[in-house]
């Protein structure tokens, strides 16, 4: 039927239908196996779990602190205090760390 020499108008219908609807099957079943992969517990999530939260430290420095303006107003600063503040807190998302000095090198 479908290697003949001529194929008729609804037969390219029919199988265009047949090829894509086997191709939506097979994206739904990847998409179902990708969804049951945030099922699955990772080493890492045990390990972070089972640690203590880092608390933070004391400040090093009197409550001088960093003035808001100051850091709007040098890009630097700003993109120092981001960076700073992303290494304190690490993988751990759930820190409230104050940066209180920053110094320029």
């Amino acid at each position: 039927m479908i290697f003949q020499e001529q194929m008729t108008f609804a037969e390219g219908l029919q199988l265009t239908a047949i090829a894509m609807g086997i191709v939506f099957i097979l994206l739904f079943a990847i998409s179902l196996i990708l969804e049951m992969f945030k099922h699955i517990p990772q080493d890492e999530q045990k390990k972070a779990s089972s640690r203590p939260a880092p608390t933070p430290s004391a400040p090093a420095v009197a409550a001088a602190g960093v003035d808001w303006a100051e850091l709007e107003a040098d890009e630097d600063m700003m993109v120092a205090a981001l960076v700073a503040s992303m290494e304190a807190a690490g993988k751990n998302r759930d820190t409230n760390y104050k940066i209180t000095r920053i110094k320029r090198l």
